[in-house]
């Protein structure tokens, strides 16, 4: 049997403590360095542009960004991700900056973690931990803390049996190792069962709360949805006040809206149309983090009219709009009727950009949040979609005609329902196209 230094186990727990005090912790203020892996099929730009967003959700932590690396290998090395030679000069670099902890930006396994703790002698997370401590700091309501809880436990519960399953491979089983071991295997089972019934205990708290939505949503039955869905930091919050005349709190960070938020839209010309803010999308979002929040961005698929918001400043403006149209799609609001609304064009010099976006896509605007005129258009273009593209039908439904009842609840907005001795009366509200694609042919069952 292999015998194990007693200051290793030390040093595993020691880590292991280090790296749930920085997850933990209320305040920023350290020091961090930059990790990234840039494989044979990766493109150069791309890994760049995702390392100065990592950098953009370092410093929304409230922490410093010290140093960088990327290597280039032509796969992830299982043990470590990045190979072993640069890990350890990443330590030394470390070692000489003064450095906090180390951050990679693809998602690390467990066992990667712990392997690279070792090696750097400090704690090791990825793009998903960072994300994770932001959305905690940034959840104000029940709802958003509940989600963000539950998706943080998912994730934490494989690494914080890491010191643990160290400890009991070295302290291994001679002499009164039964009992030791046994003692090991007792504390990673109760850390398990602990986080899952604290998971599940949240997830009915969660469900709970999406029960109160529900109704809180049918008590809406007679007003129009828009939501507003974009990449984080587009602007949809600073957008919403204009329109809503709120005073959500807005800033040039990165997840600073977590909680949806509903209000009036102002001027609406007698229409009751409410505005939704939602939560905004980046990169490689924690998929654990989209199913959290999955309740809540059912809003989004359930809305009337969805405003795509895009910060069209950036450089990258067109891969926003693609991670953005991919949780639509995860979420089920990708046959939602949208309207791209190209903001921050008051930072682009004078040119034909807004001509060649309307060519590229078709009744979009190219705004300013800013602009007191861009934002009466903005209204206006709402207002006009609702009026021109939304009808409202009454269904008469036999009880055997499960089909139909099918496709009313999953493609319409129903206002009111009666139930009768022959089946459902149901007033509804859709767009014209989905009259046309799933209820036209049932033109008979309308009233």
């Amino acid at each position: 049997m292999t015998t194990i230094k007693h200051s290793e186990i030390e040093n595993t727990i020691e880590l292991e403590k280090a790296r749930l005090e920085i997850e933990n912790r209320d305040q920023g203020g350290l020091k961090v360095y930059l990790v990234s892996l840039e494989c044979l099929d990766d493109d150069p730009e791309s890994i760049q542009e995702s390392l100065q967003e990592l950098g953009a959700l370092v410093r929304t932590v409230g922490d410093d960004c010290v140093g960088v690396t990327v290597q280039k290998k032509q796969k992830p090395i299982p043990s470590t991700y990045i190979g072993q030679g640069k890990a350890e000069e990443i330590e030394q670099s470390c070692a000489a900056l003064v450095v906090d902890y180390v951050v990679f930006d693809q998602e690390l396994s467990p066992t990667q973690v712990r392997n690279l703790e070792k090696i750097m002698k400090r704690p090791v997370l990825d793009r998903t931990g960072i994300i994770l401590q932001i959305f905690r700091k940034n959840a104000r309501s029940k709802e958003a803390r509940t989600q963000v809880e539950i998706a943080r436990l998912e994730y934490l519960a494989p690494r914080l049996s890491n010191a643990w399953i160290t400890w009991e491979r070295q302290r291994g089983g001679g002499g009164s190792g039964g009992k030791l071991r046994g003692a090991g295997e007792t504390q990673i089972e109760m850390d398990r069962r602990k986080i899952k019934d604290k998971i599940a205990s949240l997830k009915k708290e969660l469900e709970k709360i999406e029960v109160e939505r529900e109704t809180q949503r049918k008590n809406r039955g007679d007003e129009w949805n828009v939501a507003l869905v974009g990449y984080t930091n587009a602007g949809k919050t600073s957008l919403m006040n204009e329109l809503t005349d709120s005073t959500l709190a807005s800033k040039d960070a990165l997840f600073e809206t977590l909680d949806s938020s509903i209000r009036r839209l102002k001027g609406s010309q007698n229409m009751n149309i409410l505005m939704t803010d939602t939560v905004g999308f980046i990169r490689n979002l924690p998929h654990g983090l989209v199913a959290s929040f999955r309740s809540t961005l059912e809003e989004v698929s359930r809305a009337d009219l969805i405003l795509h918001v895009v910060d069209v400043s950036h450089p990258c403006y067109k891969d926003h709009i693609a991670v953005t149209e991919e949780v639509m799609k995860q979420v089920g609001a990708s046959q939602v009727p949208s309207i791209f609304i190209f903001n921050k064009a008051d930072l682009l010099p004078e040119s034909k950009l807004s001509k060649i976006l309307m060519r590229v896509y078709p009744g979009c605007l190219c705004i300013s949040s800013k602009n007191i005129q861009d934002i009466h258009k903005c209204k206006d273009t709402i207002v006009e979609f609702l009026s021109k593209n939304m009808i409202e039908k009454k269904f008469n439904v036999p009880f055997e005609n499960k089909a139909l009842l099918s496709s009313i609840y999953a493609h319409t907005r129903v206002l009111s329902s009666e139930w009768t001795q022959e089946g459902g009366e149901f007033f509804v509200r859709m767009t014209k196209g989905v009259w046309h694609k799933y209820f036209e042919h049932h033109d008979h069952n309308c009233v």
